[in-house]
């Protein structure tokens, strides 16, 4: 997901003002209340983006100029114009769309137990295989080899015949890998083995059928920081979880 910073906000909320600027006069409010409104709304959705005074003096130069070219039109009569006015009730749906998942938002305080529970997940998800295939055109080949290999073959002779060259020349080793490494086909068949153990049924994907044997138990990386240390970006991410699944919930009513 791309992060927002306080001036991708800033130019999203403008655009969304200008939406509507024609049709409805907003002449009544102060240039700064405006200004208080979008830096409200930046500090909403990026918290960890402050708007400092230089940005505050462009978001006011930019609404000065928006509000100028907006009673320019009006003077025209562009106001009256039917896509204007639609125009502007999209801008208005925005933002009260936009005040009512940040009051929602506002009272979403996750426990320390939710966020180590996202931690440890992506720990886990981080956690790396140490993976072994054989890779074969046809599923019945494959099924010889698993035939092979529990009647006591080894992994390893076996695997010359691999369509895999890089893997094939070291006994189908593919050393240690995360799961989201692998094709989706792969990586559900090797997540549900364990050790020492191979599929029992050829695995099919883009690239032929393979045979995989989990190695060892897997592992998780050297250098993993510890859940305190990355908190503050678990709650960011549970923020963007809760969030998305705020917009969704809308999506299927």
């Amino acid at each position: 997901m791309v992060k927002k910073n306080s001036l991708m906000v800033a130019m999203m909320v403008l655009a969304g003002l200008g939406l509507g600027a024609c049709a409805k006069d907003t002449t009544k409010y102060t240039l700064d209340q405006k200004v208080d409104a979008i830096v409200k709304q930046i500090s909403a959705e990026a918290p960890d983006q402050p708007v400092n005074d230089e940005m505050k003096k462009r978001i006011h130069e930019q609404l000065a100029q928006q509000e100028a070219i907006a009673n320019a039109a009006r003077q025209d009569g562009l106001d009256k114009n039917e896509d204007v006015k639609i125009l502007s009730a999209i801008g208005v749906e925005q933002a009260l769309a936009s005040m009512f998942l940040e009051s929602k938002m506002a009272s979403f305080k996750p426990s320390d137990e939710e966020l180590k529970k996202i931690y440890d997940e992506q720990v886990n998800k981080g956690k790396e295989y140490h993976l072994r295939h054989i890779l074969v055109d046809s599923e019945e080949k494959a099924k010889e080899i698993i035939t092979k290999l529990k009647a006591g073959e080894k992994f390893e002779t076996l695997a010359k015949q691999s369509k895999d060259p890089g893997s094939a020349a070291k006994g189908g080793d593919l050393g240690w890998m995360p799961l989201d490494a692998w094709v989706p086909e792969f990586k559900e068949a090797a997540g549900k083995l364990t050790p020492k153990q191979i599929t029992e049924t050829p695995v099919k994907s883009q690239f032929g059928y393979h045979v995989i044997q989990l190695v060892e138990e897997p592992r998780t990386p050297q250098n993993v920081p510890a859940f305190e240390a990355v908190k503050p970006q678990v709650m960011e991410m549970a923020k963007r979880d809760h969030l998305k699944q705020l917009q969704d919930s809308f999506m299927k009513k």
